[in-house]
């Protein structure tokens, strides 16, 4: 696996790890404003990261229009939809909204996240040639050095 595959897998577990805290905040669940802006931000720039340095490499093995790298995009798009579900209803005060789409969002990004380490990159680490390797390694500290495009 890349540097960039590791880094996007560290990034899993810290968002896990986020997942698991607005969970077991029980009935309350917490700080759904905080929760909110954390996902926009990490999450959001995440996303970015593997749309503009992963997947673009990958495609040149694997459609965009069906599989696996479609799914991902799939799952982007739909956790964007959700995102901004939550954050209308944290601008309303709707509790019961912020309780339903938060726990959307977690049921999305785990499953998500699983098929990622579980499918995604051990496949993109067995086709990538160490150059495409290099390539993905190489977009990624481009965009660190930049405003993620999102």
């Amino acid at each position: 696996m890349n540097a960039t595959m590791e880094r996007l897998s560290r990034q899993h577990r810290d968002v896990l790890g986020r997942l698991a805290a607005i969970e077991s905040a029980g009935d309350d669940r917490g700080d759904f404003a905080e929760f909110s802006a954390y996902l926009e931000h990490e999450v959001t720039q995440h996303f970015a990261l593997e749309e503009q340095a992963l997947f673009p490499v990958l495609a040149r093995h694997l459609s965009l229009v069906q599989g696996p790298l479609a799914v991902m995009n799939a799952e982007h798009v739909a956790f964007g939809d959700l995102l901004r579900d939550l954050a209308a209803a944290v601008r309303s005060g709707d509790q019961h909204r912020q309780r339903a789409n938060a726990a959307e969002i977690v049921h999305l990004l785990r499953d998500h996240i699983a098929k990622e380490d579980r499918i995604l990159f051990p496949m993109a680490s067995r086709l990538l040639s160490v150059a495409e390797q290099g390539e993905v390694d190489t977009r990624a500290a481009r965009l660190a050095g930049a405003e993620l495009v999102v």
